[in-house]
């Protein structure tokens, strides 16, 4: 009879509203995964961990009678962490679990009374009108992420005074508007400013206010329009605290928010504008889908998270399996993405989340994107192929190489140095608990100055504007004048990816002081053994191929042993060893114009490097660097007027080029990101109707767009020939 009548209140007690009781029902919808098939696999193991988590978290004795936790300090003041967190976090599970079909705690009425009594406990340590100390976003944002979904899933559900004191601590902490100051904090943009609507979603929800739910929908449709500020920018790639990269780490939940709100809003006036959502796809498909593969996020995407144990990809596939659900002009990708992303995932998904990927799995072919992309607002280079992810993270005056926040990354100054990322099956790093064990100076593919303090917590804005790239989609070139925090080295570095090859050059070292200078091929996770050659290494599928030089090259494979704690941000001490194939170049001490020059081929056997032909090299000095690889032609100008095979420009750019009889494809950018035009003289005469052109005997001159560093691409086809005179 009392469950009965508690089912009555919660029925009488929220008002008919009809917009917004459409998203109240979306919500209570989404949160109880209604009509999920409770049988299917993803969906039978996420109930099964609901039951699981919420059984551990209200036994006798660790949940006590007035509503606290026994394991929590509640008067603890905010930093990195903090435990009462806890508190609403276990809310949100219990709640969720009171309300979710399938499991033991469905509509269980003691666990009802937990829920109360800890929603009563809620203003003694988290109060309405104390100002906070400590860590600002727990108060104003992380806190209050899990109590408004409690409190929407609970209401008619505990006794009205309960409710209404928890509804007036939220407000207080979060106040009346999304776009507006909480409590503590600063005036939220980003992430944060999803963080907020969503926040002010279940305010609204708690109190009927249509007005409120009208600013959470404005406010979201601003935060997926692309700035130049914090937030989603034009090349699909996310900056958060400044022009510095975080598709993955603040990018990977904002889009995981994004897509979630925008299912609680959809089929009322509160919904997503089309052009909103449209353009949220797009980064979606142009973002969040390159910057994944397999189970994790790229680690030059994550930030400081490098530091957390407990990064994974989490926030990706939550966020392509909602946005599945999505029509949009890139639909077919983004579900293509998320059916891929759920072959490799291999841990319990929430029950509102498992039923969204068991349609996702269904209802589109699985396949990551494939090719070649810059982002040229973030120096990130991406290329990746259906047996292989690789990427390179560069810096600029534009952007910042990293952060230290609430202690973590303590090592990871070196990460934006020209840090190459390759991984087979996406794991490697990741999934083996590697990152405390790695030797954080030798990051693969940075050149590094040796010294005592090389990896540490020094970040900032860069000093050189070089850095750029450029390609045709499928592959491409780029380079950056390399200028490290915290070092006197110099130097200029650049990439050319042809296809499963991918070639490194470096010139220009010079470093003035006493350390040691290398080049860092590689520092690789071992899993097998490795076969060398003259010239050549083979190792776990991937090979390198080191051009003759003068610097020597180093191999070992040794273990290191390191801890979470040692990265910042975890108290974990226990130790994680590694096994590691680590290739380097030595330029010994005080190096002046040095150089490096290697290849490396994932996917290669001892087999195929033993036979392998290298792409030539055909300049890498200060003015140019270039190689060809059958018909293509990859350059790197430093300096104007600089030629190299045949081609030559006006200004310091980056070139990629591919010829056949018929047709020549050029794409090119400025890396230095200016606007005007730069010019590009290429082999041959040619014509076109994309840019402006000009001919004389031999070559033809290309007049391209700087753009901000953007890629422009262009066709060219055989110009006439020039008939002679009669008589002559």
């Amino acid at each position: 009879m009392k469950r009965l009548l508690l089912g009555l209140l919660f029925a009488v007690a929220v008002p008919l509203h009809a917009s917004v009781d459409t998203v109240r029902q979306n919500f209570l919808d989404y949160y109880a995964a209604a009509g999920a098939d409770r049988a299917a696999p993803l969906m039978a193991d996420a109930l099964s961990t609901l039951e699981a988590q919420t059984r551990d978290i209200t036994a006798p004795g660790f949940l006590l009678a007035d509503g606290s936790w026994s394991d929590i300090n509640y008067k603890e003041t905010p930093s990195g962490s903090w435990s009462p967190w806890d508190h609403f976090r276990r809310l949100t599970t219990m709640a969720k679990a009171y309300r979710t079909p399938g499991q033991a705690f469905y509509n269980s009425e003691p666990l009802r009374m937990q829920i109360e009594a800890a929603l009563g406990y809620v203003p003694s340590f988290y109060g309405k009108t104390t100002l906070p100390a400590g860590n600002w976003w727990f108060w104003t944002l992380g806190a209050p992420l899990d109590l408004g979904p409690t409190l929407v899933l609970m209401r008619g559900g505990v006794s009205q005074k309960v409710f209404d004191d928890c509804v007036a601590t939220l407000q207080v902490h979060i106040g009346s508007s999304p776009t507006a100051k909480g409590l503590v904090g600063p005036v939220p943009v980003g992430e944060n400013l999803v963080w907020s609507c969503f926040t002010h979603l279940c305010l609204a929800l708690t109190k009927d206010d249509a007005v409120m739910l009208a600013a959470v929908r404005d406010a979201l449709g601003t935060a997926c329009t692309t700035t130049n500020g914090d937030g989603i920018q034009i090349d699909s790639s996310f900056h958060q605290h400044g022009p510095q990269l975080y598709t993955g780490g603040y990018g990977g939940s904002f889009a995981y928010d994004v897509s979630r709100l925008a299912l609680l809003l959809r089929d009322s006036e509160f919904a997503l504008a089309p052009a909103a959502l449209n353009s949220f796809a797009d980064y979606l498909a142009g973002g969040i889908a390159w910057s994944l593969y397999g189970s994790y996020f790229d680690v030059s995407v994550v930030g400081r998270e490098v530091a957390r144990s407990s990064t994974s990809g989490i926030n990706g596939v939550a966020a392509l399996v909602q946005a599945a659900r999505f029509d949009s002009p890139r639909a077919a990708e983004i579900r293509a993405a998320a059916a891929a992303m759920l072959r490799s995932w291999r841990w319990p998904l929430s029950p509102e989340l498992a039923a969204l990927a068991t349609i996702a799995q269904s209802s589109a072919t699985a396949g990551w994107p494939s090719g070649h992309q810059h982002y040229r607002m973030s120096d990130y280079t991406v290329h990746r192929r259906p047996a292989f992810f690789a990427s390179v993270k560069m810096f600029s005056a534009r952007t910042k190489s990293g952060e230290n926040t609430n202690g973590e990354n303590l090592l990871g100054s070196r990460q934006s140095d020209g840090r190459f990322y390759l991984v087979l099956s996406g794991d490697e790093y990741f999934g083996n608990d590697t990152w405390p064990a790695l030797d954080w100076t030798r990051l693969p593919g940075i050149t590094v100055e040796q010294k005592p303090d090389a990896a540490n917590d020094s970040y900032g804005m860069g000093t050189r504007n070089f850095a750029g790239g450029t390609g045709d989609g499928a592959n491409g070139v780029s380079a950056m004048e390399l200028a490290p925090i915290n070092s006197v080295l110099t130097a200029k570095k650049s990439w050319f990816f042809f296809d499963d090859t991918i070639v490194f050059l470096t010139n220009g070292i010079t470093s003035p002081s006493f350390n040691r200078v290398e080049t860092v091929i590689n520092q690789w996770p071992l899993q097998s053994s490795v076969a060398r050659g003259a010239n050549w290494i083979a190792a776990d599928n991937i090979g390198y191929y080191v051009y003759p030089q003068t610097a020597k090259l180093n191999v070992t494979t040794a273990s290191r042993t390191g801890t979470w704690a040692a990265l910042g941000g975890s108290t974990d001490t226990t130790p994680s060893t590694q096994t590691f194939l680590t290739l380097w170049l030595d330029h010994g001490t005080s190096p002046v114009n040095a150089d490096a020059a290697y290849a490396i081929v994932p996917g290669a056997s001892a087999q195929t490097m033993a036979a392998f032909v290298p792409p030539a090299i055909v300049a890498n000095n200060a003015n140019v660097s270039a190689v060809t690889s059958n018909a293509t032609t990859a350059i790197v100008f430093w300096t104007a007027g600089a030629t190299a095979a045949g081609f030559s420009a006006d200004a310091p750019s980056v070139v990629y080029a591919t010829s056949s009889a018929k047709s020549m494809q050029v794409a090119a950018a400025d890396p230095t990101n200016g606007s005007g035009t730069f010019h590009v003289t290429v082999p041959g005469r040619w014509m076109t109707s994309d840019v402006p052109y000009t001919l004389d005997a031999r070559a033809t001159t290309l007049a391209f767009p700087r753009a901000g560093g953007a890629t422009t691409r262009v066709t060219l086809t055989p110009a006439p020939t020039r008939r002679r005179a009669a008589g002559r």
